[in-house]
């Protein structure tokens, strides 16, 4: 299975990443940069130079910069100096770096970039962020509708919605959808991030990030999540880690013929944890903490121990085909009363 990973410029990771060239198909990176603001809080990153420079050491591998911030300010769609700025700044990357592409989640910013700069957008695709949650044909060719009004090139690769990782008919749905209008669009899968199931807070979760991102607010967003939301409730219920939709290493090869690839997330735990999760997924297998995998449930990861070597051998087949009322079927929450451990006393919902 190929993967889509995201792409660090520290020396050893991509070293690392060329040495793997034959399992990885593209790499996905942010900037940390006001100009194209992504899905993550702004952390201290390496300058445009360091970046270019790790891209270039790679061969064969699409660039994509994400620009995937669920809104923008309401000013910056009518800012002209800010979308040349934008503009400017793709431009540089698509002649040194060799940019294939954007990732985006907000259809106005990416109208509003492609109307200030149409000769620069028509030389990116626009690729739909995941955040859009194509899980259907029909969503799916509203989103490329949508990309047809724009300068910008339609996209060569999409990651279906997570919720499909647990859904093998809706997935076979989509990937039959898209191969029958656009048979050159490669589909893949979320493998890592580890979020609630169909995240009931995932919505207002990324337009506070962005809110974040913006400078239109302070960061309490893990704060949200562990006093009201998804961190709260695994803690909670331990079960609801396993009923999360992400695919073990070993499952990898289970989408075969119905996908091209995986992608990875995990960009803001940096070059350690991608190390240790890309070799996973590479490797397609894992014996260690599942959680030192995830993206989302990596908050937890020193505080709840998970063995990915005992799940059964069928959990793949048993959280695919149940009908996902979790509280009405306990599976899960007895699996991980059976093999989750806390190492945090303090910690409620988890046995020692």
């Amino acid at each position: 299975m190929l993967l889509d990973v995201p792409f660090l410029p520290r020396d050893d990771y991509v070293t690392f990443l060329r040495e793997r060239s034959d399992r990885l198909t593209s790499v996905h990176f942010p900037l940390n940069d006001p100009r194209v603001p992504d899905a993550r809080q702004r952390l201290e990153g390496p300058d445009i130079e360091a970046v270019v420079r790790g891209l270039n050491r790679l061969e064969g591998v699409d660039r994509f910069l994400l620009m995937n911030g669920r809104l923008h300010r309401p000013e910056r769609y009518f800012d002209a100096a800010g979308l040349n700025a934008t503009a400017d700044l793709l431009v540089r990357l698509a002649d040194e770096a060799g940019l294939t592409g954007v990732v985006f989640a907000d259809a106005y910013y990416l109208q509003a970039l492609s109307d200030a700069r149409p000769e620069v957008c028509e030389r990116l695709e626009a690729v739909p962020s995941v955040n859009a949650m194509p899980d259907t044909p029909a969503r799916v060719f509203a989103l490329l509708d949508m990309i047809a009004e724009t300068a910008f090139r339609p996209p060569s690769r999409l990651v279906a919605d997570r919720a499909l990782n647990r859904d093998p008919d809706g997935l076979s749905a989509l990937a039959h959808g898209l191969r029958a209008r656009h048979a050159d669009i490669r589909l893949f899968l979320l493998a890592n991030e580890g979020c609630l199931y169909h995240c009931p807070y995932k919505p207002a979760h990324d337009a506070h990030i962005a809110l974040v991102v913006e400078g239109l607010c302070g960061d309490r967003t893990f704060a949200l999540n562990r006093e009201f939301g998804c961190v709260r409730r695994m803690l909670d219920e331990p079960g609801l880690m396993l009923a999360s939709p992400f695919i073990r290493p070993e499952d990898a090869g289970r989408y075969e013929g119905l996908v091209h690839g995986l992608k990875l997330c995990g960009r803001n735990r940096g070059a350690d944890f991608l190390l240790r999760a890309v070799a996973a997924y590479a490797e397609e297998r894992y014996e260690g903490n599942l959680l030192d995998l995830m993206d989302a449930m990596g908050d937890l990861a020193d505080r709840v121990h998970i063995p990915n070597h005992w799940l059964p051998a069928d959990f793949f087949e048993q959280v695919t085909a149940c009908d996902k009322a979790c509280r009405a079927c306990g599976l899960c929450a007895a699996l991980a009363d059976r093999i989750a451990k806390r190492t945090d006393p303090g910690l409620p919902g988890l046995r020692r």
